[in-house]
């Protein structure tokens, strides 16, 4: 079971993603929720998520500087960024971080259930992998 940690300040937005699929069947517990970069990086060590969605702008810590600064000690967590915002700057900053998955907001159901199985599968080639080198 993957674990996923949802960041964003809108409350209705961490809801309505808490929400919006029956996570089980993607192999995937929602573990956590933070309002704002600050608290998301708080909670890190404690819930281990395997999966964090994020939102860029935040009051606080955005989810730039929450990705550049987990990276630090938390490698291996894959980031979903879901924005409102497309602008280059964004895209680009994340991309130079590792982010391999970046959905605009609004969307829909059927396109986080396609990113969400592409990053669970990511995360299964690379427990396999670690596991042959182990």
């Amino acid at each position: 079971m993957y674990r996923i940690m949802i960041v964003d300040d809108e409350p209705l937005i961490l809801a309505g993603i808490a929400s919006l699929l029956n996570w089980e069947e993607y192999q995937c517990r929602i573990v956590g929720k933070a309002s704002n970069g600050q608290q998301a990086l708080s909670l890190l060590d404690t819930l281990r998520p395997d999966i964090v969605i994020t939102d860029i702008k935040m009051p606080v810590m955005n989810g730039i500087e929450l990705i550049r600064k987990t990276r630090e000690d938390f490698p291996d967590i894959v980031f979903i960024v879901l924005s409102g915002y497309g602008e280059y700057e964004y895209t680009s900053r994340a991309m130079e971080l590792g982010v391999r998955h970046y959905i605009l907001k609004p969307c829909d159901e059927a396109k986080i259930v396609e990113v969400i199985g592409k990053v669970t599968e990511e995360l299964k080639v690379r427990e396999e992998k670690k596991r042959k080198e182990d």
